[in-house]
């Protein structure tokens, strides 16, 4: 007989204020329907700590004075791919025919990056150094749609967006006792005891041991499984070939 269990959510590829709402949620629905009929008081106190660190952990990065420059930075950085393909597009449908050529030798570069805009920073920083690399391979091209000072440009603002993001990352590290990646870490452990210990007694006393819990935890952990799926569907389908990127720790 297979074993009834919650549904599950792969929370290791949650950015991580995803992740801090999703254990919010969660204790709402603990507190909800009572730890000690779900019989998981034993693990709540742990649970809120574990949650209270994580959150300091998280403060020290959306307070730090880099946050706003390095959104700001971000859009330059945008904007400066925007302007390239923007430029490059233009190429495809100039007057010049050996242009139009060069520019479609190098479209297949453009499509198989997509919008990198669209991703977190350091997986964006990630993407435009692969890009720049794939469009050098190709000078010849390069040269003859006049592409490389939108190149250089892009590059230049690349350099200046990692700066940021490195410089905040050190200064997050010196200024808390409690790493980000730590704390993720401790909550989730937590996290997939308190599931365990459910499953357990679900599987003793039935799915409606606590009435209504285990439909309203199904649908909750559903809806953001379906988002995460839906999210790393679209970033594998404009990015098929791309490099395993770094989690976002900055949101």
């Amino acid at each position: 007989m297979n074993k009834i269990r919650l549904v599950r959510v792969e929370t290791g590829r949650f950015k991580n204020e995803t992740l801090y709402q999703f254990f919010c949620e969660n204790k709402l629905i603990y507190v909800k329907y009572d730890p000690v009929a779900l019989e998981i008081e034993v693990f709540m106190e742990n649970y809120n700590n574990a949650l209270e660190q994580f959150n300091k952990a998280l403060e020290r990065i959306r307070k730090s004075p880099e946050t706003e420059r390095i959104a700001e930075l971000d859009k330059v950085f945008d904007d400066s791919f925007k302007g390239m393909l923007a430029f490059h597009k233009a190429n495809l449908r100039h007057f010049d025919p050996a242009i139009r050529t060069a520019a479609k030798n190098l479209d297949v570069v453009f499509k198989k990056y997509g919008n990198i805009g669209a991703n977190p920073y350091r997986q964006q920083l990630a993407m435009s150094e692969n890009i720049l690399i794939d469009l050098r391979e190709r000078p010849s091209e390069v040269t003859t749609t006049k592409l490389k000072p939108w190149m250089d440009n892009h590059a230049a603002k690349a350099v200046a967006l990692k700066a940021l993001l490195d410089q905040r990352t050190e200064e997050t590290a010196q200024q808390t006792d409690v790493r980000v990646s730590d704390s993720r870490k401790a909550i989730e452990v937590i996290h997939l005891q308190i599931l365990d210990r459910i499953d357990a007694v679900i599987n003793l006393r039935g799915k409606d041991f606590v009435a209504g819990f285990f439909a309203e935890y199904n649908a909750h952990a559903t809806e953001y499984k379906i988002a995460l799926a839906q999210h790393l569907g679209k970033v594998r389908k404009k990015n098929d070939k791309e490099k395993p990127a770094e989690k976002k720790q900055e949101e």
